[in-house]
């Protein structure tokens, strides 16, 4: 009755075993294509896309930077370094948590020659903070968002109030 079945499905079989080579062969593809498929697509309904700082350019820095009501912390990164990755998640926690007092972005170094022709302490890795048109905190380095955080503090505003440049001297 099954080979019976199994020669119906594959009407070029004349035998059998045809007919089974062609049944088992069919069950063995879908047993990698389906779990591979699946796998597939479960993993990308999984993946989040995360909202990434914008970037600074040397065409937008005087208006996102220079400009800015806010304070600006910048993270200047090197698009091939691992050590970038790694703060990069930092500098994204802190934009998050301090949106109301400042304004992040983020400076690829090799793109943007005439931004760091001006400040050329950006030419390595680094995050800085800049009030109005002074750069008044820098760190280079891996740092975690709290430490970052308690360095610029009183650099920071209260939402509603001013930014100060008090401490200004204090440039790592």
């Amino acid at each position: 009755m099954i080979s019976f079945l199994l020669q119906q499905l594959d009407p070029t079989a004349t035998n059998q075993n045809e007919a089974n080579e062609w049944f088992y062969s069919l069950w063995i593809w879908l047993a990698i294509l389906l779990p591979t498929t699946l796998a597939i697509v479960l993993a990308a309904a999984k993946r989040t896309h995360k909202a990434e700082l914008p970037h600074v350019t040397d065409m937008t820095w005087t208006l996102d930077v220079l400009e800015s009501e806010l304070p600006v912390l910048i993270h200047a990164y090197h698009r091939w370094s691992i050590g970038d990755r790694v703060i990069e998640a930092q500098v994204e926690k802190l934009a998050a948590e301090q949106k109301d007092r400042l304004d992040a972005f983020w400076l690829d170094i090799e793109s943007n020659p005439d931004t760091v022709g001006n400040y050329p302490t950006l030419e390595e890795k680094c995050v800085a903070l800049f009030i109005k048109d002074r750069l008044v905190w820098q760190a280079q380095g891996v740092h975690d968002a709290d430490t970052i955080l308690r360095e610029i503090e009183p650099f920071l505003q209260e939402p509603g109030g001013v930014a100060t440049d008090e401490g200004a001297d204090k440039i790592e």
